[in-house]
C-alpha cells in the first residue's frame, strides 16, 4: 500500500469511527436524559467531573510519546527498540492508571461532599473510577497501533466502547430506575444509583476495550517478539524514567481542560444554591425556578445536570460537526508549514477558516432557533428540563462560530509543533469563564444561562487573544472575520427561514416533522445564498473532505 493509500485509508477509517462513536454516544445521552432527568444526570455528570481530568492527564502523555517514538523507530527499522518502548509504556500505564483509580476512590467521599456539594453522587464516582486504569492501558495499545500507522485498532476499540457504552449504561440505568420502587422504596430514591449504573456502563465499556486491544496485541506481526532480548532492570528504569520525563508536559497540557471543566462544576453548582438562598423571593415568583426550589433539594446539582447532561449534549453533536474540517486540514497545514511558502501557508489558511464556517455556522443557527422544539422532541417527558435547557442551548449555539473558530487557529499552533500556545490560551479562556460564570450565575434572571454565556464571552477573548498570537508568532493573518461573513450571512438568512416555515409548519404537521422540514428548507436557503455571496465557501469544503492535494 502506497503512503497516500495508506494516509486516505486511516483517514476514512478514523473519520467513520468519529461518526459512529458520536451517533452511539447520542444514544447514550438522550435516553438517560429521558431516564434520569435533571437530578439524575447531574450524578452522572458529577461523576464525569471528577474522572475528566484525571483520565486526561494518564491518558496523554505516555501515548503521545509513544506514537512517536514507534513511528521513529519503524522507520529506522529499530524493531527491538519498539517493542522495549511498548513494554515498558504499559508498565507506567499500568502504574499511573492504577494511581489516578486511587486518587478517585481516596477523594470521592471528600469530592462529593464540599467541592461538588453533591453527597448523593458517590456510587457514581465509585463506579467510574476504575475506569481509569483501563482508559491508561488502552490509550497505550492505541499510541502504539498510530505509531505504526495503523488507524484500524483505534478505531475498532472507540466503537466497541461506544456500543457497550450505550447499550449497557442505558439498560442498566433504566432497568434500576424501572425497578427503584421495588429496590429502594421509590423511584427518587434510586435515582443516584440508577446513575450510577449508567456510569458503570462506561467502565464496562473500557474493560471490553482494553481486551479487544489486549487479544489484537496477541497477533505475532504486530509484537515484535523475535526482536529484543531480555531487559534489565536498570534499562527498563532509565526508559520509564525517559518516557515520563517526555510525558509528563503533555499530559499536564492535557489535563488542563479536564480541570477548568472540574472548576466549573463546583463554580455552577454552588453559585446556584447561592441564589435559590439570597433571592428566594425572586425564585418563587418564577413559574419554572419555583418547581426547581421545591421539588429538588439540591437545585445546583439539578440545573447543572441539564446544563452539562443535556444542553451540552445536544450543543456537541452540532458543534463536533466542524472538527472534522481541521482534521482533515491539519496534515496539509502542516505540510505548507515545513516547506515555509507563505503562499501555500495563507492558501490552507483560508481554507481552514472557510471550511469551519462554513461547516459551523448553519448547523449552530439551526440549533439556536429550533432549541426549545428540538428540545421537546429529544426530551418529551422532561418539560423542567427543556424549560431549564432551552436559554443555555440558544446562548451556546447563537455563539458556536467562536468556539469552532478557535479550534480552527489551535490547528495552525499545532501545524507549526506549537503545542504550548493553545494550552496557554485554555487556561486564559478557563479563568476567564470561572470568573464570568460566578458573576453571571448568581444573577437571578440568567441563573444557568449564566454558564452559557460565559462561555461564549470567554472563547470570544481567546479568539482574539489567539488571532493576534498567530500574527506575532508566525506573521500570518488568519482572515477570521473576513473569510467568515459570507458563512455567517447565509446562516443568518437560513435562521430566518427555519423560523417561519417552523412556525408555518408545527400546527399542521407536529413539531418533529415540522423541525425536520423548516431546518431541510432552511439549509436550502443558506445554500443558496452561500452561493451567491461566495461560491468559493462551498468549492473549498468540496476540495478539503475530498483531498484533492496532496
Amino acid at each position: 500500500m502506497t503512503a497516500r493509500k495508506g494516509f486516505v485509508r486511516n483517514t476514512a477509517v478514523m473519520f467513520a469511527a468519529m461518526f459512529i462513536s458520536k451517533a452511539l454516544g447520542a444514544v447514550l445521552k438522550i435516553p438517560l436524559g429521558n431516564i434520569l432527568g435533571g437530578e439524575g444526570m447531574g450524578y452522572f455528570t458529577t461523576a464525569y467531573s471528577i474522572f475528566t481530568p484525571v483520565l486526561a492527564f494518564v491518558c496523554s502523555g505516555i501515548p503521545a510519546v509513544l506514537t512517536r517514538s514507534v513511528a521513529g523507530y519503524a522507520a529506522a527499522g529499530k524493531y527491538g527498540m519498539i517493542r522495549k518502548d511498548r513494554r515498558c509504556s504499559l508498565l507506567m500505564a499500568v502504574i499511573v492508571g492504577l494511581a489516578g483509580t486511587v486518587l478517585i476512590l481516596a477523594s470521592a467521599v471528600p469530592f462529593v461532599s464540599f467541592a461538588a456539594n453533591s453527597p448523593e453522587s458517590l456510587p457514581s464516582v465509585l463506579v467510574i473510577a476504575p475506569a481509569t486504569l483501563f482508559c491508561s492501558v488502552t490509550a497505550v495499545y492505541r499510541g502504539y497501533y498510530e505509531g505504526l500507522s495503523d488507524m484500524l485498532p483505534t478505531a475498532l476499540s472507540q466503537v466497541i466502547e461506544a456500543s457497550v457504552r450505550a447499550g449497557v449504561g442505558v439498560g442498566l440505568s433504566y432497568f434500576v430506575y424501572a425497578n427503584g420502587a421495588r429496590f429502594f422504596g421509590s423511584q427518587g430514591a434510586a435515582l443516584p444509583y440508577a446513575a450510577a449504573a449508567a456510569v458503570l456502563g462506561v467502565t464496562v465499556s473500557e474493560v471490553c476495550g482494553t481486551v479487544f486491544m489486549l487479544f489484537r496485541a496477541r497477533r505475532k506481526a504486530d509484537s515484535y517478539r523475535e526482536y529484543g532480548g531480555k531487559m534489565t532492570g536498570d534499562e527498563i528504569f532509565a526508559l520509564c524514567r525517559g518516557i515520563m520525563l517526555k510525558a509528563l508536559p503533555v499530559s499536564l497540557g492535557a489535563a488542563a481542560s479536564g480541570f477548568i471543566a472540574f472548576a466549573e462544576m463546583m463554580t455552577v453548582t454552588n453559585c446556584i444554591d447561592l441564589s435559590s438562598n439570597l433571592f428566594g423571593g425572586y425564585w418563587m415568583s418564577d413559574d419554572i425556578l419555583s418547581v426547581i426550589k421545591e421539588k429538588y433539594t439540591g437545585a445546583g446539582n439539578f440545573m447543572y445536570g441539564c446544563y452539562a447532561g443535556i444542553t451540552m449534549s445536544v450543543y456537541m453533536l452540532a458543534a463536533s460537526a466542524a472538527g472534522v474540517i481541521g482534521r482533515c486540514e491539519l496534515p496539509r497545514l502542516t505540510a505548507a508549514a515545513e516547506s515555509g511558502s507563505h503562499d501555500a501557508l495563507r492558501r490552507e489558511i483560508k481554507l481552514l477558516i472557510k471550511g469551519t464556517a462554513v461547516t459551523a455556522a448553519p448547523v449552530t443557527a439551526f440549533l439556536a432557533v429550533l432549541a426549545e422544539p428540538v428540545l421537546r422532541v429529544l426530551y418529551p417527558d422532561r418539560a423542567t428540563e427543556t424549560a431549564v435547557s432551552t436559554a443555555p442551548l440558544v446562548v451556546l449555539s447563537a455563539g458556536g462560530l467562536i468556539p469552532a473558530l478557535l479550534g480552527a487557529l489551535f490547528v495552525i499552533f499545532h501545524a507549526f509543533g506549537d503545542f504550548g500556545t493553545p494550552v496557554k490560551v485554555m487556561f486564559i479562556g478557563g479563568a476567564v469563564k470561572l470568573l464570568l460564570s460566578a458573576v453571571f450565575i448568581v444573577i437571578p434572571q440568567l441563573n444557568i444561562t449564566g454558564a452559557a454565556a460565559a462561555s461564549v464571552l470567554s472563547d470570544a477573548i481567546c479568539l482574539a487573544y489567539a488571532v493576534k498570537a498567530v500574527k506575532k508568532r508566525f506573521g500570518l493573518s488568519t482572515g477570521c472575520i473576513g473569510y467568515s461573513l459570507p458563512s455567517v450571512f447565509a446562516a443568518l438568512s437560513g435562521g430566518v427561514g427555519i423560523y417561519l416555515f417552523f412556525r408555518a409548519l408545527e400546527g399542521n404537521i407536529g413539531t418533529l416533522c415540522a423541525v425536520l422540514v423548516s431546518a431541510a428548507l432552511g439549509a436550502v436557503i443558506s445554500a443558496l445564498v452561500l452561493f451567491v455571496c461566495d461560491s468559493a465557501d462551498c468549492a473549498a469544503v468540496i476540495a478539503l473532505l475530498k483531498r484533492r492535494k496532496a
